[in-house]
């Protein structure tokens, strides 16, 4: 009998620590969310991509950018990279939009050469051509 009482008031004590832990949990205040996380520099670029070197619309995922990448690295030319997956919210929104306008399927990459070309994907030879050999015309 006293084996029953016992047991009986374990039981109770631990719904009641259990009980204190969820409330304890449940008053925690939450972090906000990063709403607008990512770069603010890069960000601004990425709104207004005027530079003197290529800038390069990406995702870090992406295997085609980091082709790309790599492909650009081995001809001595270092893109300003915007990674889009790197920013939340608004920001990352804005940022697609902006890609949008230069390749409405929104596919990655979206490297923007001076003078205007943009390629759009992992194409070496367009990338070839707009950064050595006619800057200027849209691929």
């Amino acid at each position: 009998m006293n084996t029953v009482i016992y047991i009986a008031a374990a039981v109770i004590a631990v719904a009641i620590v259990a009980v204190i832990v969820l409330k304890k949990g449940k008053d925690a205040p939450k972090p906000a969310p990063a709403e607008d996380s990512g770069d603010p520099e890069l960000y601004a670029l990425g709104m207004n991509p005027i530079s003197d070197k290529p800038v390069m619309y990406a995702l870090t995922t992406c295997q085609h950018c980091k082709n790309t990448l790599r492909f650009l690295n081995e001809k001595n030319v270092v893109p300003t990279v915007i990674y889009l997956d790197e920013f939340n919210g608004s920001r990352r929104s804005d940022l697609m939009e902006k890609v949008r306008t230069y390749n409405p399927r929104g596919t990655f990459p979206v490297v923007l050469v001076p003078g205007g070309k943009v390629v759009v994907g992992y194409r070496k030879q367009l990338l070839q051509e707009a950064l050595f050999d006619d800057a200027g015309r849209t691929a």
